[in-house]
């Protein structure tokens, strides 16, 4: 900084510091400042339970998606021999096959559209948290030939059926010929529940790979099968599709290969949680705003009451330049300290938001039903970053208009009359 510009900083320091019927900082300077910490503070914690609970969908949701899916037109013929393929790739950690069949599930008048799944339950476990996610039965309970199957709880609870209670699958099959259609039922029995605690997936329903093939009809396995892809960053999952889908090309060239992750196929899902998040910000950025408002007030009092010490100012050879100066520190800095103080505050809360939550619900209401200390929260850098950034933006500019009108009295007009 010039030594031009070190008066300016100190006197615009002085005017803030400067004790009036003993407090430090005037009520004005006070209400401005506390205004921008409580709207950045209020934005860093309510942005952490945006991304907690955010995050907590996708893990729910990626219990049922697949991180990346791989499949082939017109049949995956050399789908066993991918898989190991596949698992090579860097950022793949294990690959599982499937099938996706539509199906209409009845029991005792209660019938259901829903999609099975044919799984390997081995290989499945190594690429989906699905076997944490069962409450009853287990998934080693789906042999070969047995025909068993595992459904959601949305999906039993609608259907009134339990573990031991049999399902009847109707699927529409074509003849060898493929020029008629004719419904198959297949009679299974529940050997699990799962619960994946969010409204996607919660109505599939698991059979083995081997008991699928029934459901298929004259269409070969080969036909329907999917890889299903788990990465060890689901941020890099598209990646990983484009690698897979050109290992298979040059490995096994003769199918169409193609695949999606999981941002492809729930992308309507996240883009309208990321608008959501967006929109919050927004509306909650208004409360800054109303604190820049307060600064603007509070500068063009002090100039109103310092033009005296302005003219003098200006008079001892002060430019126009220190006197903005002057004022754009006085305002800057109620600017930051309340960003500061409301940045540092939020993020304490964010980081310790459940046990925080859980003291204030035993001390307001213990019985509350309304558990808010079960919101999940998850504090980022680069949210704390962008909201200070355009908090201190938003407070600069501010302070533009009073310092501006500052600068612009004139000595002569105001000492005479003092």
């Amino acid at each position: 900084m010039s030594s031009s510009k070190l008066p300016a900083v100190f006197i615009g320091l002085r005017y803030l510091l400067a004790k009036r019927d003993n407090r430090f900082i005037s009520f004005t300077s006070l209400v401005s400042m506390a205004g921008l910490t409580l709207g950045v503070l209020a934005l860093v914690i309510v942005l952490s339970v945006f991304n907690g609970s955010q995050g907590l969908m996708r893990d729910r949701t990626l219990i049922t998606v697949p991180h990346a899916d791989i499949a082939a037109t017109p049949a995956f013929a050399g789908w066993q021999q991918a898989i190991p393929l596949l698992e090579q790739l860097s950022g793949v950690e294990a690959v599982s096959p499937y099938t996706r069949i539509e199906a209409l599930v009845s029991q005792q008048g209660y019938h259901q559209v829903t999609q099975i799944r044919g799984i390997l339950p081995d290989a499945e476990t190594r690429t989906s948290p699905l076997p944490a996610a069962i409450i009853e039965g287990s998934i080693d309970d789906l042999q070969p030939g047995q025909r068993g199957i595992v459904i959601g709880r949305t999906l039993a609870n609608n259907l009134r059926v339990w573990i031991g209670d049999s399902l009847n699958l109707v699927v529409p099959q074509s003849n060898s010929a493929g020029n008629r259609v004719q419904l198959g039922m297949h009679r299974f029995t529940v050997v699990g529940v799962f619960d994946v605690q969010f409204d996607i997936g919660s109505s599939l329903a698991y059979i083995h790979l081997q008991d699928s093939e029934g459901l298929l009809g004259s269409m070969a396995l080969d036909s329907a099968v999917h890889l299903r892809l788990k990465t060890s960053d689901i941020n890099a999952a598209n990646a990983r599709v484009a690698e897979a889908l050109n290992v298979l090309q040059r490995e096994l060239p003769g199918p169409q290969y193609h695949g999606e992750d999981w941002s492809i196929t729930e992308a309507s899902l996240f883009n309208a949680l990321r608008l959501e998040k967006f929109m919050t910000w927004l509306m909650l950025m208004m409360i800054v705003a109303i604190g820049a408002f307060n600064i603007i007030s509070t500068l063009v009092m002090v100039v109103a009451e310092k033009q005296a010490d302005i003219a003098i100012l200006r008079t001892m050879g002060a430019g126009q330049g220190t006197i903005l100066a002057i004022f754009m520190v006085q305002g800057s800095t109620v600017g930051v300290l309340g960003i500061s103080i409301g940045a540092i505050v939020g993020s304490v809360i964010a980081t310790n938001f459940q046990p925080i939550a859980s003291t204030l619900e035993q001390l307001v209401s213990p019985d509350s039903v309304y558990l808010i200390s079960s919101l999940p929260s998850r504090w980022q850098a680069s949210d704390v970053v962008i909201t200070c950034s355009i908090a201190l933006v938003i407070s600069f500019f501010a302070t533009l208009y009073p310092a501006w009108k500052a600068s612009r009295i004139h000595p002569a007009q105001v000492l005479r009359y003092v």
